[in-house]
């Protein structure tokens, strides 16, 4: 790519034009220039971050898309080794609670959503949050364009609604929160668009692409740049060899099974998913090759070949025993409009009323203002604490005698600590292992053993989508340049709220792009694909995407200076634990590292959605509540 190529949106605009991150005569700043060959471009509204985090979009979310600047910068003060030093000036708040919760995401909401079930208002929790809004992943990215409020996920997206019988804690939140249980969509007109697109944006690339109209991008040079819906005729106009597109079909049929018995499970993490594939099922590494990208950035993030064949059975890979078949008759998952923000908005605003504007429909919980003047409030049984970086957690004294736990965090440049009866630790194991001052080194040892992954969500806000509309596809996957993954949705019927469902109106396109480097140890995956991640800045990131688009879509009547109003990148770090063979059920004879962690120690446990080793919404409730099951038992 040329280095001189102008950014499609003012990207590189100086810090003159922004007061406090919001765009000033956004009009003139976005210029002034025309690209040759396009419509005069229009600013799209909202904040510009900084250089590196980027145009947010609008709303309460605009501040926190991904792990923005200052977040990076807090969190590698504790990986570069640097807290120690900030330790010698502590402001003491004198502030007690029974429970400190570390991590304001899935898995410290369903923490703290079990100690409010236990304690109603009698008892005081405090979450300790280091983004500038709550929910760790489950945030979203709305725009403002041509009349019409959109919104993409950030991270956390996709759910599958429980039994509204079932006895479970999932559908225990669904109950008490309000949550539906049951779901309606935006109807298609057929007048409009008959272009058959997924409910959310995973499904329509691999499991169920069968439902959906989905195409093939083979790059320009290719007889046929694009092959839509390549599987309906078991992949025949692919240009591929024959003996390829066998193997590839008898992996999507998955009839075969190579081991049962009740030791299935310990069977498959005895080995990484590359070796079942290949040398348990006879597959060529161009099969491998082929899911790579799928495991990367449905919950893998890394390459099949160190990834345990036991976390590829929890995504329902072939050769598994699982044998997915979707249903023709219901579909496989849903997606609120702004991901999974969705679901941790309905309980947060259970938890503490008063922290989204409004009374308690549906539609005021998804859409209403955050009152962030309510998270933090003194009189509140529960607080949220946002911007504050856990930095030392420690009994005071022994662990096995203590009767305290000092906790040690930044915000605002400052440094304080709190006292806590317990804490449960809902944040990572990459920075648990360093913020525990007195972590036994069996946890220690465990935590080393667990390896995570990045991942960069891309949300793509589009006057029209009448590109797509004309190439008749919804979602679609490549094999080489930026990314390799994108959807568009038909949205939740959210009343007046709606987002639109007509290709001549607005709409997000989503990119879910992977940094899987197959070939290199696990530890070193992530490392190198976080890297990649973080050396670019928006500007470099906006012109590998305008490009990619350009590419696949201006043949079709794409044209990037008139129908793109504007980017949001997601950056997550650690998006992924990246579990090893050996990972779920131990290796060697030895206890597996998760089962390790789970034990937690003295008044200290540890609870995140890394522990199930799978990172999704309804693990880290889980895994949340479970900790602070465990936790109140020292209250």
């Amino acid at each position: 790519m040329a280095k001189n190529k102008e950014p499609i949106l003012a990207s590189d605009i100086s810090r003159r034009d922004f007061v406090n991150g919001t765009l000033v005569g956004v009009g003139a700043a976005l210029l002034g220039a025309t690209a040759p060959g396009h419509a005069a471009r229009q600013a799209p509204v909202g904040v510009f971050n900084d250089p590196w985090t980027g145009y947010g979009g609008v709303g309460d979310y605009a501040v926190s898309n991904g792990n923005v600047a200052t977040v990076r910068e807090a969190a590698h003060l504790i990986r570069d080794g640097l807290t120690p030093a900030m330790m010698d000036d502590v402001e003491d708040t004198g502030e007690e609670y029974d429970m400190v919760i570390i991590g304001g995401g899935f898995s410290g909401i369903g923490a703290a959503y079990q100690f409010h079930k236990k304690y109603g208002n009698t008892k005081k929790c405090l979450i300790l949050e280091n983004h500038p809004v709550f929910g760790g992943e489950a945030k979203q990215n709305e725009f403002e364009v041509d009349g019409y409020r959109l919104y993409g996920p950030q991270g956390s997206n996709d759910f599958g609604p429980p039994d509204k019988d079932e006895d479970s804690l999932i559908a225990d939140i669904y109950r008490e929160t309000g949550l539906p249980f049951e779901y309606e969509f935006v109807k298609q007109d057929p007048g409009k668009t008959k272009v058959r697109t997924p409910l959310e944006h995973f499904y329509g690339v691999y499991w169920d692409e069968e439902r959906y109209d989905t195409g093939y991008f083979l790059g320009n040079d290719a007889e046929t740049p694009w092959v839509v819906n390549p599987r309906k005729d078991d992949l025949a106009r692919l240009p591929w060899s024959s003996d390829l597109k066998a193997e590839l079909n008898r992996a999507f049929a998955d009839k075969e099974e190579y081991h049962t018995g009740e030791d299935l499970d310990r069977w498959l993490d005895s080995m990484s998913y590359k070796e079942l594939l290949e040398e348990v099922m006879g597959y060529s590494p161009q099969v491998t090759e082929y899911f790579d990208p799928i495991l990367a950035i449905s919950m893998g993030g890394v390459g099949a070949d160190v990834y345990s064949a036991y976390s590829a059975k929890l995504l329902d890979m072939p050769g598994t025993n699982v044998h997915y078949e979707y249903n023709i008759n219901e579909d496989s998952a849903y997606s609120f409009p702004g991901g999974n923000a969705g679901i941790f908005r309905h309980i947060v605003k259970y938890l503490i009323p008063d922290c989204i504007v409004g009374a308690k429909s549906f539609e005021e919980i998804l859409f209403n203002p955050i009152d962030f003047s309510a998270l933090d409030r003194r009189r509140n049984s529960l607080r949220f604490r946002l911007n504050s970086t856990a930095i030392d957690i420690r009994h005071v004294g022994s662990a096995d005698d203590a009767d305290h736990v000092e906790v040690t965090y930044q915000q605002d440049g400052k440094v304080r600590k709190v006292r806590a009866t317990t804490v449960v630790v809902s944040i990572g194991g990459w920075v648990a292992r360093n913020i525990v001052s007195d972590m036994p080194e069996a946890i220690s040892k465990a935590y080393s053993q667990f390896y995570h992954s990045p991942v960069l969500v891309v949300n793509v806000a589009l006057r029209n989508w009448r590109f797509l509309d004309k190439l008749g596809i919804g979602a679609g996957r490549w094999f080489e340049g930026f990314g390799r993954f994108f959807a568009i949705r038909r949205p939740m019927d959210t009343g007046d709220a709606a987002q639109p469902f007509d290709p001549d109106k607005p709409t997000v396109m989503t990119f879910y792009v992977p940094f899987n480097n197959p070939g290199f140890p696990p530890e070193a995956q992530g490392v190198i694909g976080r890297a990649e991640l973080l050396s670019k800045s928006y500007a470099d990131y906006e012109n590998e995407i305008v490009d990619q688009m350009t590419k696949m879509f201006s043949a079709y009547g794409f044209d990037a200076g008139s129908d793109i109003a504007g980017i949001v990148l997601n950056r997550w770090g650690h998006a992924y634990i990246s579990p090893q063979p050996g990972f779920h059920f131990g290796k060697n004879g030895q206890e597996a590292p998760i089962d390790t962690v789970k034990k937690g120690f003295g008044r200290v446990q540890f609870g995140h959605s890394e522990l199930s080793g799978y990172m999704s919404h309804t693990r880290a409730l889980n895994e949340g509540s479970r900790a602070a099951v465990a936790a109140m038992k020292q209250i």
